[in-house]
């Protein structure tokens, strides 16, 4: 691998978490605008357009994958996404970000449980600072509208609840991709969330197109969701994960910047502490 790939791989990881620190704000607008479930089926369908003809290129026609695996890594994936689109509606972007992050710790616990991979040592502790600053800052987090006390707390339950979906997704498309692909695997595990999902649909009134007024923020967010699969399985094809991830990261850290700089959220020097904290044991947790 030729060094000179490497800057580009760093650059392309740094561009991955800047696309999914946007998505974050979108996802919180759409959710808004439209709805937690409408907001997903619409956003993922996009993605969903945006990314199988990307599969295909780089990763080829593939075969398919255990059902019992993808059924639980759906499973994972709805609970997770539904979960979230919920959290940015009820509560802070700067205050359930980070819980929602602490995806890493319910990932080792799958993994464990699905594969018998045990973390490293390294791992364990980010893993646990990950934890003290997510749970830390959400704690503190004010309530998005004062007069509703428990609005905060909802926010971080649905966040923590999340992190789990998104947990056990991550350990799941990890067990998925040599079948479905490193791009193909996301498109993947979204068709059969909403195969999954069908019998709530007929239940829901997702009916009828978004208004115009809509369309951005559901853009946006499928744009930048897919935008940051893409950037960093073309940074993983130039250069190590162990030199990728770390900078692929950062996410959390940057949607807490833009919450906290331009929807001007308020941040104590403490919930700071913490929230770099979360950014640390994220990192270490990537460098494994």
């Amino acid at each position: 691998m030729p060094e000179s790939s490497v800057p580009l791989a760093v650059l392309l990881a740094l561009s991955c978490s800047v696309s999914w620190a946007l998505a974050n704000v979108y996802v919180q607008r759409a959710g808004i605008a439209l709805g937690s479930l409408r907001a997903l089926l619409y956003a993922q369908g996009l993605g969903c357009l945006l990314l199988l003809p990307l599969a295909l290129a780089f990763d080829g026609p593939r075969a398919w994958p255990s059902t019992v695996d993808l059924g639980i890594t759906a499973v994972g994936s709805a609970v997770g996404y539904y979960a979230m689109v919920v959290a940015f509606a009820q509560g802070s972007l700067s205050g359930v970000v980070p819980m929602i992050t602490a995806w890493a710790v319910p990932a080792a616990i799958a993994g464990i449980l699905w594969t018998g991979e045990w973390p490293t040592g390294a791992q364990a502790f980010g893993d646990a600072l990950i934890l003290v600053g997510a749970i830390g800052n959400g704690a503190l987090a004010p309530a998005r509208e004062p007069t509703e006390a428990s609005t905060g707390g909802r926010a971080l339950a649905w966040a923590a609840a999340s992190a789990v979906g998104f947990g056990v997704m991550v350990a799941g498309t990890a067990r998925l991709r040599p079948a479905l692909g490193v791009i193909g695997v996301v498109p993947g595990v979204w068709i059969a969330q909403w195969a999954l999902l069908a019998p709530v649909l007929l239940c829901r009134d997702v009916r009828g197109w978004p208004p115009r007024s809509a369309w951005p923020a559901v853009f946006g967010m499928a744009m930048f969701e897919s935008a940051g699969f893409v950037a960093f399985t073309l940074a993983t094809r130039m250069a190590p994960v162990a030199v990728v991830s770390p900078p692929a990261s950062l996410s959390a850290l940057l949607t807490v910047v833009y919450a906290n700089r331009v929807l001007r959220e308020p941040l104590s020097p403490l919930r700071w502490v913490l929230v770099l904290i979360a950014a640390v044991g994220t990192v270490v947790v990537a460098l494994g």
